[in-house]
């Protein structure tokens, strides 16, 4: 017999699903990289808001992964190719684009340049119109500044700094080029130098934002000639020159603040301290291949003797020692150095290495393939319609 008066009470009980702790997690980390981002924005400047912002950027479109590689694309169209912070950077002829670990676009941006060219560091690149007077800065996932020189400066080369400051070299009305630094809001020129009578060919910036290297070229006496000057820009003459009579210095770069190497079709220069060069000749073998990583490597390809078939190659430590060499009965079509990797597409494989020279992975590839890349511990092929992760090995 049920008892009169008696009110019966029922409790709830609130259980979390799963689903909720991970929303709420996914809400927590947001806040924390929002909080993040607002007190660079008071305290460290445009730079460091524009990587945090990449990084906000890129931990949303990571939510909804892509559909895997191997990624389709036109071959036809294709300019460039790269790593920018960790993704696959790739300029066509209408557009730059932006691939994730997961083969995601996670960024693609228009242009109407009738020569792209791109240059990259430190996690942005310098986009711009060779022989025209429009140029842009890009991360992975935004277009950060777009800018243009003076309707008869025609850009020749452009470089970005690991600070964030850029470098551009165009042809000058008063004398054959001209150097204009800007800083790293885009906004101010903060640096600019005219060569009379040679082309700027190549420039390099130090991570400091203190120093520019600039190789220029010419000819003395019917013969090729080039000049590398050193720049501190508190001051308006170079601080340092050098002359190579004989060599085309084709490319150039700061491998820590006060080190530079150049290359040249028939020599490696070494550069120390900003005032010491040493040159290395080839001899009579030729120039192949090369490549430069962020964190101070130099990575040289010679044909010895001039056969394709009998390749040396040598990586460079920052410091200017030999941290391996090695000799390759096949033909270097690509090399890419990055994360303390060193990695050498021949026909149908690619050659992995350590740092210290020890073979890490043989990739097998297909022979069509074009180029290859490292992003951490994963390399990456280029072949002709489509970007591959390297899986299987030999």
């Amino acid at each position: 017999m049920a008892e009169q008066g008696t009110t019966k009470k029922r409790k709830f009980k609130f259980k979390l699903r799963k689903s909720h702790i991970i929303a709420l997690r996914v809400a927590l980390v947001v806040l924390v990289i929002l909080v993040l981002f607002f007190m660079a924005a008071e305290t460290l400047g445009l730079a460091s808001v524009s990587k945090i912002n990449d990084n906000v950027r890129s931990f949303f479109t990571s939510l909804t992964p892509g559909e895997g590689y191997p990624y389709k694309i036109n071959s036809s169209s294709v300019r460039q190719m790269d790593v920018l912070n960790g993704n696959i950077f790739v300029l066509t002829n209408g557009e730059t684009m932006s691939l994730d670990s997961t083969a995601k676009v996670v960024k693609n941006a228009s242009h109407t340049y009738s020569t792209p060219v791109m240059s990259i560091n430190n996690g942005k690149a310098i986009v711009f119109n060779r022989d025209d007077n429009r140029y842009r800065v890009e991360n992975r996932t935004e277009t950060l500044y777009t800018g243009e020189t003076a309707t008869t400066e025609k850009i020749i080369t452009c470089a970005i700094g690991k600070s964030g400051n850029i470098a551009i070299a165009t042809t000058c009305d008063s004398a054959v080029s001209k150097l204009s630094v800007l800083n790293n809001n885009y906004k101010k020129e903060v640096y600019a130098w005219k060569c009379a009578s040679d082309s700027i060919i190549a420039v390099s910036l130090s991570d400091n934002g203190k120093y520019a290297a600039v190789a220029v070229i010419g000819a003395r006496d019917g013969e090729i000639f080039s000049k590398i000057y050193i720049f501190d820009f508190e001051y308006q003459d170079p601080v340092s020159t050098f002359e190579y009579p004989g060599t085309a210095i084709i490319d150039l770069n700061f491998v820590t603040n006060n080190k530079v190497v150049a290359i040249g079709d028939n020599l490696i220069s070494f550069i120390d301290d900003l005032d010491e060069k040493e040159d290395k000749s080839y001899e009579s073998n030729t120039l192949s291949n090369y490549c430069f990583a962020e964190d101070g490597t130099t990575v040289l390809v010679l044909s010895e003797y001039g056969s394709t078939n009998s390749q040396i190659l040598t990586s460079y430590t920052k410091s200017f020692g030999v941290a391996f060499e090695e000799k390759l009965t096949s033909s270097v079509k690509s090399i890419h150095a990055a994360n303390s990797r060193v990695s050498v597409l021949l026909d149908g494989e690619v050659l992995v290495y350590k740092g210290n020279g020890k073979l890490y992975k043989d990739y097998v590839t297909e022979s069509n393939a074009i180029s290859v890349f490292n992003i951490g511990k994963n390399t990456y092929v280029y072949s002709m319609g489509k970007i591959s992760k390297c899986t299987e090995t030999k």
